[in-house]
């Protein structure tokens, strides 16, 4: 290399010239490459050939792309999106778990009628509805009087069913029993029974059952008064009838 005025050979990293003095310019230093991360992905090989044909336009799209690949992929590690993800999951077995719960008790609600073995469990059933007001439970509890009554239409309404007639009866008789307790002062427990029970074996009384195909070898008619915390409500008359080996309610009456 020589210096450019007076023409002198110089040395390897001289900074002035030793005939003339003449300063010696710096060489350029070589520009520094651009380093390129690896990308994986479609959109990432796109972000590629649009950056290497789209000038620095393409470059530039390239790097907010990278920024904000980036920055989602730090919000996946974050405690903030693991803690949404487990709200998600949280949400998403909760609502699992009702819909098994609303399957569950549709499939207990289409169980067969309650079973009774005696009639004391029978008459314990029925004043356990009588003290809930339930009528809807009374009313499944005794099925078997919509054959019964089927035979007497002319206790029916333009319209009515046995079925009908027989809800209607005992939503009202759960009423009655409700205003009945309500009239009785300082009282708030309860409702009990002291009923006895008379077991029937001469079916001949219960002609109209018989010809109905009810062919049981008993009845039972419980009779007694309501109580609660032994103050009288009302009186209850209980007839069942037991077919293969089960008490089953024909009706209910209160006097």
């Amino acid at each position: 290399m020589k210096c450019k005025n007076c023409g002198a050979p110089l040395d390897e990293g001289a900074l002035f010239c030793r005939r003339c003095g003449t300063a010696v310019p710096k060489a350029p230093e070589p520009a520094p490459k651009r380093i390129v991360k690896k990308k994986n992905g479609v959109l990432s090989g796109i972000t590629d050939w649009v950056a290497d044909r789209a000038g620095w336009i393409g470059k530039w799209c390239a790097d907010v792309f990278d920024k904000v690949r980036n920055w989602f992929g730090g919000l996946k590690d974050s405690k903030l999106f693991q803690n949404r993800r487990l709200l998600m999951l949280t949400g998403a077995g909760a609502a699992l778990l009702l819909v098994l719960i609303i399957i569950i008790a549709s499939a207990a609600s289409c169980k067969k009628t309650e079973k009774y073995k005696t009639p004391e469990e029978l008459t314990a059933a029925v004043i356990d509805a009588l003290d809930a007001g339930d009528g809807e439970r009374l009313y499944k509890m005794s099925k078997l009087s919509h054959k019964v009554l089927g035979e007497h239409t002319e206790l029916f309404g333009e319209g009515d069913t046995p079925e009908a007639v027989m809800q209607g009866y005992y939503q009202r008789m759960a009423e009655e029993v409700k205003e009945k307790r309500a009239a009785i002062e300082d009282t708030d427990g309860a409702l009990t029974g002291q009923t006895e029970t008379n077991i029937i074996t001469d079916t001949s009384i219960y002609e109209t059952n018989r010809a109905l195909g009810l062919e049981a070898a008993q009845y039972a008619e419980i009779t007694g008064p309501l109580l609660e915390d032994d103050a009288f409500v009302a009186n209850v008359r209980i007839v069942a009838v037991e077919l293969d080996g089960e008490w089953k309610l024909l009706v209910v009456y209160l006097y």
